[in-house]
C-alpha cells in the first residue's frame, strides 16, 4: 500500500538543502579537517553562500485548467519562498502558444534560475523549450504531464513524462470488470484522440473490453479549448450520463479524457448509481470534492489519506461503495513534488553530472509518492525515448 501522506513526505524531504554548487556540478567535498583550519573554514563559508545562490521555475496551468497542479505548484512556493519562481500558461493555451513561449522565457531571463518544471506541459511547452535552449542552454527542463508529440518533446526538454496512459486502458477496464460494470462509455474529443497515448490508451480500452466481454462506446463531447468552452463540455456530461445510463443500464461505466468533465461525471454516476473508473489525472483531489460536497478543512488540503477516507464515507452514506476508485498517489501532484525533487538534487550537485541521471530521477519520484513507483521508459511509434518516462502507481477502490 503506498503511503497516503505523501506530499507532506516529499514537502519536508524537499526543504532539506546540501551545501553544494548549482548546474549539476560535484557534490561540495565533506571530508572533516582539524578545527581551525582557515582553508576549511573559508570553504565551508563559501559553500554556505553558494547553496541559497540558485532558484527553480516552475510554469503550471491556472486554477480553471488543473486546480490540483496549481496548488501543489503553490504549495511549494510556500514551502521554498526564496527558491520558486511560480508563472502559470494562458487558459488557452492551445492557441495562444506565443504567450506560452514569453512567459517561459521571462523565466529563462533570471540568472539565478537552474532548472523550469513545466507541469502540465500543455501544448507549445516543446517550442518554448527550445527557445529557452537558444539562450540558457545550461538550464534543466523538466516536462511533466507532456501533450506536445514525444518526438518533439524528447528533443527539447531534458525530461519528459506522463502517467503511463496506454497501460491505464488495461488498468481501467480490469478494474471496472471486477466492480460488475458491462457498458463502457468513453468521453474525448479530436484533440485530445490526436495525442498518440490517449489513442493508444483507447485502443487497449477496446482490446480489453473484447476479451472480457464488456461494450465499449465512444462519445465525442465539445472541448472545452473550443467556443462551447468548459461549460459545454460540462452540460454535454451531465446530459449524456443519465441518458446513457437509461439506454444502457446501471450497469455502465464512465470514462473522460479531460479534467473538466470529472466533475458532472462523478455526480451523475452518484445520482444514476453507476460506475465510474477514476479521473483523466488519477486522484483524489479530481472532480470529487466538489462533486460530493465535500469541505475540505485549510489544514488538509494536501492530505491523501484525509481526502481518501472522506470520498469512502461519502460513497458509502450514499450506497455507492465499491463503484469508483483512483491512484493512490495524486498524479498532479506527484508531477508537481517529484519534478521538484528532481530539479533541487539536480541544483545541488546530486546528480551524475548529466541533466538526466535515471536513478535519482526514479527516487525523487519514489520520494514524492511515499512508495515505488513503476517506471519506464516512453516507447511511442516504435521509437522509445531515454529522456522519456510513462509512470504508474497502484490502483484503490472506494
Amino acid at each position: 500500500m503506498m503511503k497516503k501522506n505523501f506530499l507532506a513526505v516529499a514537502l519536508a524531504t524537499s526543504i532539506t538543502a546540501s551545501l553544494c554548487a548549482c548546474g549539476g556540478s560535484k557534490p561540495t567535498d565533506t571530508t572533516v579537517a582539524a578545527v581551525g583550519d582557515s582553508k576549511t573554514e573559508e570553504t565551508a563559508a563559501t559553500a554556505a553562500e553558494v547553496a541559497g545562490d540558485y532558484k527553480i521555475g516552475i510554469m503550471t496551468t491556472t486554477v480553471s485548467q488543473s486546480e490540483e497542479s496549481y496548488r501543489a505548484a503553490e504549495m511549494l512556493e510556500k514551502q521554498h519562498p526564496d527558491k520558486i519562481v511560480l508563472a502559470t500558461f494562458p487558459d488557452k493555451f492551445a492557441t495562444e502558444q506565443e504567450t506560452t513561449i514569453s512567459t517561459a522565457l521571462s523565466l529563462a531571463s533570471d540568472p539565478d534560475i537552474k532548472a523550469i518544471i513545466f507541469s502540465q506541459a500543455v501544448q507549445g511547452t516543446a517550442a518554448a523549450c527550445q527557445k529557452i535552449r537558444e539562450v540558457r542552454p545550461d538550464i534543466l527542463l523538466i516536462a511533466a504531464g507532456y501533450q506536445d508529440d514525444a518526438a518533439t518533446t524528447s528533443a527539447n526538454c531534458d525530461i519528459f513524462y506522463h502517467s503511463n496512459v496506454p497501460k491505464m486502458g488495461f488498468q481501467m477496464v480490469d478494474e471496472l470488470s471486477d466492480m460488475g460494470a458491462k457498458t463502457f462509455i468513453h468521453y474525448s474529443f479530436p484533440r485530445h484522440l490526436a495525442w498518440q497515448p490517449t489513442a493508444d490508451r483507447l485502443q487497449n480500452m477496446k482490446d480489453r473490453c473484447a476479451e472480457l466481454g464488456l461494450t465499449l462506446v465512444e462519445t465525442t463531447t465539445p472541448d472545452p479549448m473550443s467556443d462551447a468552452g468548459v461549460s459545454g463540455t460540462q452540460q454535454f456530461v451531465l446530459e449524456d450520463v443519465p441518458r446513457s445510463v437509461d439506454k444502457y443500464g446501471v450497469e455502465t461505466a464512465f470514462f473522460g479524457t479531460n479534467t473538466a468533465q470529472q466533475e458532472p461525471m462523478i455526480k451523475c454516476v452518484v445520482d444514476t448509481k453507476s460506475y465510474f473508473t477514476y479521473p483523466s489525472d488519477p486522484s483524489p483531489f479530481v472532480g470529487f470534492p466538489s462533486a460530493l460536497g465535500i469541505e475540505v478543512p485549510d489544514d488538509k488540503l494536501y492530505d491523501t489519506e484525509y481526502m481518501m477516507n472522506a470520498i469512502k464515507e461519502k460513497l458509502a452514506s450514499v450506497d455507492m461503495t465499491g463503484h469508483m476508485g483512483t491512484w493512490t498517489a495524486p498524479l498532479m501532484t506527484l508531477f508537481m513534488t517529484g519534478s521538484y525533487e528532481y530539479a533541487e538534487a539536480f541544483c545541488e550537485g546530486k546528480t551524475n553530472g548529466e541533466k538526466l541521471d535515471v536513478d535519482v530521477f526514479k527516487t525523487a519520484l519514489g520520494e514524492a509518492a511515499g512508495a515505488e513507483v513503476d517506471v519506464e521508459n516512453i516507447v511511442d511509434s516504435g521509437t522509445t525515448y531515454d529522456n522519456g518516462f510513462f509512470i504508474m502507481c497502484s490502483y484503490e477502490r472506494f
